[in-house]
């Protein structure tokens, strides 16, 4: 049996050393039987230096997991392709390489080896980096030749102080939209103030706008700025304008037609400097047609549209998303998860994203928060991502009902509306689920 063994590690080595790429094995402790020359080049170890090594010597210590794709590989027998890993090399330096593993099974008295091969991707990833570097426009993920349209849009509308009205599903990243297009401006360096309408009664949003004075209101203890003064030079942003109401409204109007307004409880004009951008999920012409808004107001809103497409529309955009999202939930967890497997991108690019970008956003914390090696897997996605979440009935998925949630503004009756169903429905599905 010894001179069995000793032949399978002869033919073993010479298989290894006439594969072009790198490889190595490991046996059940994690210690390397055998590795031919591009191994140790790629992995900045001399000459036969690596025999007797275990992968922590040789790897970056965060990479060994009980989890990790060479455990996997060894303990079930399964194949594990394209693990991505910054390897530290142990004479200085770094390299980003691929692995690849499968088990290898020989003789009565081994309990088997894995078979690991590396490809070197450190000059691949240097230039996906930098063209993720030309896709980001002020936060703005443009990959898709959608979204650069967006943006181009954007580049031609900044120097201007023309009203924009931004439409687009929720969670398509409007506000980033609007902050981009200020940042863009001669107005930078000057204020950009957010004001979400539908997170306020008609008396509150009243006072964010445009200031109270002292005594106008019971609570109104001192005179108060509002929003509109509190932008004075800058941009201001109005989310979901299409749930102002009708008094609001005419004093929109009067604002973007004089530029002053008033303080509640005050008389007093005071002038405003501002660019006023402001955006809806809603069909704004259709709320106008039914007489829920007004149409002169519409018109003040709408001289220059910009419309976002909704993440399903641009799946080109998905995994520069999920590259843009990974290493901000990676440091805030302090976790050292740096890829998304081809597997985990696959059913990304499959999933239709109702909560679009922010549905994305949150799915990629889940995944960093779950994970339990460098590497993004299929298990580490939300289970309604990876589509094993049964439908609900008459409101669809338990993702919708959230995005419509967040949407409102925690809201129940407008996220009925947005979900098409009774308010009753809705929070009697949020009470049986604990949301409530």
């Amino acid at each position: 049996m010894n001179q069995e063994n000793e032949n399978y590690r002869s033919n073993l080595d010479a298989i290894l050393e006439i594969v072009p790429s790198g490889l190595f094995t490991l046996d059940h402790e994690m210690r390397v039987r055998s590795m031919n020359h591009t191994a140790e080049r790629l992995l900045g170890l001399g000459s036969g230096e690596g025999f007797g090594l275990t992968c922590k010597d040789i790897l970056v210590p965060h990479v060994c997991t009980e989890d990790c794709a060479f455990r996997r590989s060894l303990n079930e027998g399964v194949l594990q392709r394209d693990w991505a890993v910054k390897v530290r090399l142990r004479k200085g330096g770094r390299r980003e390489l691929l692995f690849s593993t499968a088990f290898l099974a020989a003789g009565d008295d081994r309990d088997g080896e894995v078979a690991v091969s590396i490809k070197d991707i450190t000059e691949v990833e240097s230039l996906r980096r930098a063209l993720h570097e030309r896709w980001v426009f002020h936060g703005l993920v443009c990959a898709s030749g959608e979204m650069k349209e967006v943006v181009t849009l954007v580049r031609e509308l900044a120097p201007f102080d023309s009203t924009v009205l931004i439409l687009g599903e929720s969670g398509t990243g409007k506000e980033v939209i609007a902050r981009a297009m200020h940042e863009e401006s001669k107005r930078r360096g000057k204020p950009f103030v957010t004001v979400n309408c539908s997170a306020y009664s008609e008396g509150l949003l009243e006072s964010e706008l445009f200031g109270h004075v002292a005594g106008s209101f019971t609570g109104a203890m001192r005179d108060r700025q509002g929003r509109f003064e509190s932008a004075n030079g800058g941009t201001l942003f109005l989310d979901e304008i299409g749930e102002v109401s009708p008094a609001i409204q005419v004093k929109l109007l009067r604002v973007l037609q004089e530029r002053v307004i008033e303080r509640v409880g005050d008389q007093t004009p005071i002038p405003v400097d501002i660019r006023v951008v402001a955006a809806t999920n809603r069909d704004l012409r259709n709320e106008v047609m039914i007489g829920n808004f007004r149409e002169d107001l519409f018109y003040r809103l709408n001289v220059i549209t910009v419309d976002v497409p909704p993440l399903r529309d641009r799946r080109n955009d998905i995994p520069a998303l999920t590259e843009h999202f990974l290493p901000r939930y990676a440091g805030e967890t302090g976790k050292k998860v740096d890829s998304v497997s081809e597997e985990a991108i696959e059913i990304l690019l499959r999933h239709d994203w109702p909560g679009n970008v922010r549905e994305l956003e949150n799915a990629i914390e889940h995944a960093v928060v779950r994970s339990r090696s460098p590497i993004i897997l299929p298990k580490d996605l939300p289970q309604e991502v990876r589509g094993g979440r049964p439908e609900v009935t008459g409101m669809g998925s338990e993702s919708r009902i959230d995005a419509a949630m967040d949407a409102a503004g925690g809201k129940v009756g407008r996220a009925a509306e947005i979900l098409g169903v009774h308010r009753t429905t809705l929070w009697r599905w949020l009470k049986k689920n604990g949301r409530n």
